[in-house]
């Protein structure tokens, strides 16, 4: 699938009114490269600030393709050419939605393995309470109550 930018370097001459679907379909392309760099690098945390702008051009996208539509025909060098640009923005989001999934079970394993620790921590360290002896690890699970309430 060719770039945004080679995409739009064939942009049929004489079509003046593609020029706004342009620049909204290079800017989210651009969005959507960002989030896939963060994501394989790890971070998908930083991805909370994408997750509107994203949205609201793909809003804006979808406005100006229904304002095409409502304008009349259009011919078929600005079908063909628009079915490229579409297809990109497509391409893009499928990629995007694979990162996204990726990133989502690793946190989750992540969370996982971070709690099954803690929990093996619990289970072997004992637990002190405010006089600094050990609890009775036969009592079961310790009390966060004072020592003197437990």
């Amino acid at each position: 699938m060719p770039s945004a930018r080679e995409t739009a370097d064939r942009k049929p001459a004489g079509f003046p009114r593609f020029a706004e679907l342009d620049a909204l379909i290079d800017q989210l392309v651009a969005v959507i490269d960002d989030e896939n760099a963060l994501l394989a690098g790890g971070m998908p945390a930083s991805l909370a600030a994408t997750t509107g702008v994203k949205s609201n051009l793909a809003g804006s996208i979808e406005e100006h393709l229904k304002a095409l539509g409502a304008a009349g025909p259009v011919t078929d060098a600005e079908r063909a050419y628009l079915d490229e640009r579409v297809g990109l923005v497509q391409s893009k989001a499928r990629d995007n939605l694979s990162r996204l999934a990726g990133a989502i079970g690793a946190s989750r394993r992540r969370i996982a393995a971070v709690v099954a620790a803690v929990r093996e921590t619990n289970a072997v360290a004992p637990v002190y309470g405010r006089t600094g002896r050990a609890s009775d690890a036969s009592a079961g699970r310790p009390s966060l109550l004072p020592d003197r309430l437990a």
